[in-house]
């Protein structure tokens, strides 16, 4: 993949197969991978269970182990270590990155975005987000209207902002209507109207 891309290569993986739980064998793998020219590993923290347990279940039960990509850094500190797996707070992140290179999180911001907006602040120094919900919806929605005038439905954008506003009263009610199937051939501007007018309503 080296000789064929010019890009960095990295590598996710897990820490383990199956009920094997020796650090011997991610070690050796990611000793073997880093020899091949690899320098980014995004390490989730569970073992890969291959039989008897969902994709699902796959990214619950299997225990979590930071512990074993703490080690990995110390054995390699030249590379760069990235923990991933079960994260889904600031203050767990700033713990990490006491011992770790990076924290990766997958679903949690997806559900949460607003989990994200302190983190240029707080973890790269970046002056911090001054704007708020509104004005990041206001934003979504000039780009939908891009996406509409290019031949797109603007539902495939919208319901990737659907948790924008989790956790405020009306936020359920707001989710509803971006996700009416009746208002798809609206203009999203007015569909953003009815949402927040929805939303206080319910508030």
């Amino acid at each position: 993949m080296r000789v064929a891309v010019g890009l960095p290569v990295t590598v996710k993986h897990r820490i383990g197969i199956d009920k094997t739980e020796s650090y011997t064998f991610v070690r050796d793998f990611v000793g073997t991978v880093a020899e091949a020219g690899c320098e980014v590993f995004v390490v989730h923290a569970r073992n890969a269970w291959l039989k008897g347990i969902s994709p699902k279940e796959n990214r619950e039960l299997p225990p979590l182990r930071y512990e074993l990509v703490r080690q990995l850094k110390r054995e390699f500190p030249a590379l760069t270590i990235v923990l991933n797996g079960g994260v889904k707070t600031n203050d767990q992140i700033a713990e990490q990155l006491d011992d770790v290179d990076g924290v990766m999180l997958g679903r949690e911001p997806y559900y949460h975005p607003w989990l994200m907006t302190d983190w240029d602040a707080r973890f790269f120094g970046e002056s911090p987000v001054e704007r708020d919900r509104d004005e990041i919806e206001a934003q979504m929605v000039a780009y939908m209207q891009r996406v509409v005038a290019g031949g797109e439905p603007w539902s495939h954008v919208s319901r990737h902002m659907l948790g924008l506003r989790n956790g405020l009263p009306g936020a359920r009610r707001w989710r509803q209507v971006w996700s009416d199937h009746r208002l798809k051939q609206v203009d999203p501007a007015e569909v953003s109207r009815l949402a927040r007018e929805s939303a206080e309503a319910f508030a």
